[in-house]
């Protein structure tokens, strides 16, 4: 048997680097591409965090990074279109600038207390909605993005769940976090609706997507170690829907779900564990009852100084009655007492949107109270304007609807950006699937 002669580690040192050398060429090229797509850039902002570059007083969001960056997308698409003489607009922008409009007359209406810049966040919106058909024109790998998207965030939820490393929040990087929320949002609950958004998408847009319930588990784990119960909730809807589709016998479907749901709440009762510890109080009938005294105690407010001012703390709350509830109790008595004591004319176009500060921890409650009826009829359109597109749509604006219940979804930057990057992508999907080779796109199918 011949020995090896010394020249044999070189040459597999020489072909190691060769190798490595063409794998970073290759991909650094598709970057470049990529890059060279200014449309696609909010792509990227779909995985990086929001850290304020200048704050605004008593508001979470300032400005950031990603305004810039949306700030040039949209003048660059605004300049096309005046170039091309392409006046034509999808459905769904249309219907957006119609609520956008109509949020801001609420604005006006109400300029002593509101702030309009709350109505003009859906424009930034729907610039991700064409970067999203952009995505699918330019045979992106759609799919792949999304796998992406849950990879990511699943890795950093449980690095930050076991400690070893923080979170980015609007302030800045923070190396110990209370509870999980990946890299792409500031909080817990943002990133529980993100997921379930881009859960329904992956699994809904495939149909048959492969090892569902590798992905379904991945992701409800994630959502778990956030300790988000109405994007608990979502999941569960979710998956029992998907489920549902698949089952040859819908009979047969119900009965297992039901004691396959009667073993899991059972083992979620009796297993300690971060959710459950948190909800031990959630069903008490105490919570009916500090919410009564609450709202007979909390005086008519027309500044709502109680919810914007951080009212209902945590330490505040009476023994036995759920935190999460009490808080919410305090801010919800109040809104829903001072709008009982205002004109009936209020409900026409609401308190202004912005009125009830950063976070009113309840996205349909809000969505009433800052633009009334005209405003909340106007959002109902737009969402079934995007549902109307595809099923993945459908499922992503219901799971939408149910984080709403306890959070104000409907504000949350990036679970809108990746809601209007997704009906974006349904408007410009083609029967032609696009290639899985482990990038986002294959250049032979790439336009010039």
């Amino acid at each position: 048997m011949p020995q090896p002669t010394r020249c044999e580690p070189a040459q597999i040192a020489i072909f190691t680097i060769v190798s490595f050398a063409e794998f970073v060429y290759r991909y650094a090229k598709k970057g470049v591409v990529f890059l060279s797509h200014p449309v696609l850039w909010p792509t990227i902002l779909l995985f990086i965090p929001k850290i304020n570059l200048l704050s605004f007083r008593n508001e979470t969001a300032g400005i950031r990074f990603d305004d810039f960056i949306l700030l040039a997308v949209i003048s660059l698409l605004l300049c096309g279109w005046i170039v091309n003489l392409d006046f034509n607009i999808d459905p769904v922008p249309a219907v957006g600038f119609t609520v956008v409009a109509v949020f801001c007359t609420s604005n006006l209406i109400n300029a002593g207390h509101s702030n309009i810049l709350y109505s003009l966040r859906l424009i930034e919106y729907l610039v991700f909605f064409w970067s999203g058909k952009y995505f699918i024109r330019c045979r992106y790998d759609f799919p792949l993005l999304v796998k992406r998207l849950i990879e990511v965030n699943c890795v950093f939820i449980f690095l930050q769940s076991v400690g070893l490393v923080g979170g980015f929040t609007a302030e800045g990087y923070e190396s110990v976090v209370g509870r999980p929320f990946g890299i792409s949002t500031n909080y817990p609950g943002e990133m529980g609706a993100f997921l379930n958004l881009v859960f329904a998408a992956f699994v809904f847009e495939t149909k048959t997507a492969s090892r569902f319930w590798y992905w379904c588990a991945l992701t409800g784990l994630c959502i778990f170690l956030t300790g988000s119960r109405s994007a608990i909730l979502a999941h569960c809807l979710l998956t029992l829907v998907y489920l549902y589709e698949q089952s040859k016998s819908k009979s047969g479907f119900v009965l297992r779900t039901a004691a396959i749901s009667g073993l899991l709440v059972a083992a979620f009762v009796v297993i300690p564990n971060p959710v459950s510890s948190r909800s031990a109080d959630l069903f008490s009938r105490q919570n009916l009852e500090t919410f009564k005294d609450l709202y007979d105690d909390i005086p008519v407010d027309r500044q709502f100084t109680g919810v914007s001012g951080g009212g209902g703390a945590p330490e505040d709350a009476p023994e036995g009655v759920d935190v999460s509830w009490y808080m919410r109790g305090f801010k919800w008595a109040q809104v829903v007492k001072t709008m009982v004591a205002e004109s009936w004319t209020v409900w026409i176009f609401g308190l202004g949107p912005g009125t009830l500060g950063p976070a009113l921890d309840g996205g349909w409650l809000r969505l009433i109270s800052e633009t009334g009826v005209v405003g909340t009829v106007a959002f109902l359109s737009l969402m079934r304007k995007i549902a109307s597109l595809s099923t993945s749509c459908s499922i992503a604006v219901f799971a939408l609807a149910v984080n709403m219940l306890m959070v104000d979804s409907q504000n949350a930057y990036k679970v809108m950006a990746f809601l209007f990057f997704l009906a974006g992508t349904q408007i410009e999907h083609t029967l032609e699937q696009p290639s899985a080779s482990g990038s986002f796109a294959d250049p032979k199918l790439r336009p010039a």
